[in-house]
């Protein structure tokens, strides 16, 4: 009875000491739920939502009615980002800052104020990093009946810019009930709950791994054929294009299979997926601005197949754009990868502070060797290889090129990706793209990208 006694006491203590860290680590999220029934009882006036130069993209009338930007089309391009008061968009700022926006935890002596005035409870203004006229633009050069994501972040500070997710929806459909309007999956914000095959911008993660375990495999000659027949399979790469002899960099920026199917083969899987675990993968990201879903990179990989197609980012390799995008902006940073976020501040009705966001180096990624010469290979990739269609003038954009299969059937086109940044610490913005069903990423989502960060020099500085 003494034993078990202990043991019901040793479990309540353990209990409770989850439950006090759990509180602290995701109450912000708890707060927030649509479901919390202090939200639906607090009597007050959501506060207004803010674009990083204070364009007020929601707020309420002093009836109670909640309102969104006039025009439809930047309504609907910040629909999963600004999200609407029934919480379909669950990564929306109307969900996850409802606590803030409601301004559920004034003291008990301010409710009473306002019961005994009359006066309607106002809650905080939530200011975002985002830049509205940014967003809108970006969706509005999206490939017109194509669905997917492009996220644009400035390198620096992981202040968010842009996140642009299709298709979306418009807020007031959901408030007057006619979700018969809503496209399917629009909802979901593919920025940071889209989980996409990677394709040939995984390669960025093996060419780290290669550089981090053998420096000297800059100088390595590497033979395509066109076509590697290994033990148990074969792979190939686009064309079945030969390249011939080539370095690492001409591997990287004409996107060889072949020769990045024998990196990994030669790394090995536990290099590779150490490598790519540093980087994020497998990883429970928690942010306190939103929730984004876990990059997966097998934990298990069967045979010389699943290693191979795994270097080139197929298989069971899956990862979000928003997450690429934080990748990418650890090499253009010297390897520091930012904390990303999209509250820049909060602001009481009596414009008082209550929160601000800063900038915070998540952790050092990459050695800055390392990231420097993947720097200079994404760099060769946009003026001489595959992502030239990239390149803005008057400034030096690095990047990669993905088309990834989602289906054995090769009628099914792939989808189209592009990953890069602009190297330069007075425009550092990093950008991911990607196009469902796009083809080869070559094209649409490179020349997009470009039009994205020329737009964010224009418009953020």
């Amino acid at each position: 009875m003494r034993l078990i006694g202990w043991l019901v006491v040793a479990l309540f203590v353990g209990l409770s000491a989850w439950f006090a860290w759990t509180a602290f680590t995701q109450g912000a999220i708890w707060a927030s739920d649509v479901h919390n029934t202090r939200l639906a009882a607090a009597n007050a006036l959501r506060g207004d939502i803010l674009d990083r130069d204070g364009h007020v993209l929601a707020t309420t009338d002093s009836d109670g009615t909640r309102r969104y930007l006039e025009s439809d089309a930047a309504r609907r391009a910040l629909s999963q980002t600004v999200g609407d008061t029934r919480g379909m968009s669950g990564t929306g700022v109307e969900s996850f800052y409802s606590a803030s926006l409601l301004d559920i935890s004034g003291s008990l002596l301010d409710r009473m104020s306002e019961l005994f005035s009359g006066v309607r409870h106002v809650g905080s203004s939530v200011r975002l990093t985002i830049d509205g006229p940014l967003q809108a633009y970006v969706a509005g050069q999206f490939p017109s009946g194509y669905s997917g994501a492009a996220c644009v972040t400035n390198w620096r500070t992981g202040e968010i810019l842009a996140m642009v997710s299709l298709p979306n929806y418009d807020p007031y459909d959901v408030m007057e009930g006619r979700e018969e309007r809503v496209p399917d999956t629009a909802y979901l914000n593919r920025c940071l709950q889209g989980l996409y095959t990677p394709g040939s911008i995984f390669k960025i993660v093996t060419l780290a791994s290669a550089l981090s375990n053998d420096p000297a495999v800059v100088d390595q000659p590497f033979t395509c054929a066109g076509v590697w027949d290994y033990e148990g399979g074969h792979i190939n790469c686009a064309g079945n294009t030969a390249h011939g002899t080539v370095d690492l960099e001409t591997a990287f920026k004409r996107s060889c299979n072949v020769t990045f199917g024998k990196l990994a083969y030669q790394l090995g899987a536990q290099r590779l997926r150490e490598t790519a675990e540093r980087l994020g993968f497998n990883e429970n990201f928690k942010f306190g601005d939103f929730v984004v879903y876990n990059s997966a990179f097998p934990g298990r990989i069967s045979g010389t197949s699943g290693l191979v197609w795994a270097g080139i980012g197929q298989g069971e390799v899956l990862v979000t754009p928003l997450h690429m995008t934080l990748i990418t902006g650890a090499v253009a940073n010297g390897g520091v990868m930012m904390k990303p976020w999209l509250v820049k501040g909060v602001t009481t009705a009596l414009g008082a502070p209550s929160a601000t966001g800063v900038s915070t180096p998540y952790r050092q990624v990459l050695d800055e060797a390392v990231a420097g010469t993947i720097a200079a290979y994404m760099r060769e990739t946009v003026k001489s290889g595959t992502a030239k269609r990239a390149a803005i003038k008057g400034l030096s954009v690095c990047g990669k090129t993905g088309s990834a299969e989602v289906s054995d059937d090769k009628s099914v086109e792939t989808n189209a990706w592009f990953t890069g940044f602009i190297d330069d610490p007075a425009h550092p913005y990093a950008i991911s793209v990607v196009i469902e069903g796009g083809g080869a990423g070559a094209r649409l989502p490179s020349e997009l990208a470009a039009r994205a960060l020329k737009k964010a020099v224009e418009y953020v500085g």
